[in-house]
């Protein structure tokens, strides 16, 4: 599934109360600011980019971890020269995310 241009998003597995997913960001990729009810947990395991997440700016590089709860905007932007790859966990699951890869 693709949420904006450039960003491409991998169900890796889910349960009733978790799914994990790999994330997969183009050279100048933006997600805009959003927010959903789901608990957020991701990684940096490629590349580079800026998560603004509850006011705060984070660079995100491998190793990188952060969290976001539930209902806190947050946005994301690559300045990687290629791809960036980000493992993100979401608790309950992205129902939509499913609904879509179906």
């Amino acid at each position: 599934m693709n949420p904006a241009k450039g960003v491409k998003i991998i169900i890796l597995g889910y349960t009733d109360k978790v799914m994990l997913t790999r994330v997969i960001f183009q050279p100048s990729a933006v997600h805009a600011e959003h927010s959903h009810p789901h608990d957020q947990i991701g990684t940096c395991i490629q590349g580079e980019g800026e998560l603004i997440s509850g006011g705060r700016k984070l660079k995100t590089v491998p190793g990188v971890c952060w969290c976001i709860k539930g209902g806190e905007p947050h946005s994301w932007r690559s300045t990687a020269k290629g791809e960036t790859i980000m493992i993100e966990t979401f608790s309950p699951p992205r129902e939509e995310y499913i609904s879509i890869a179906k």
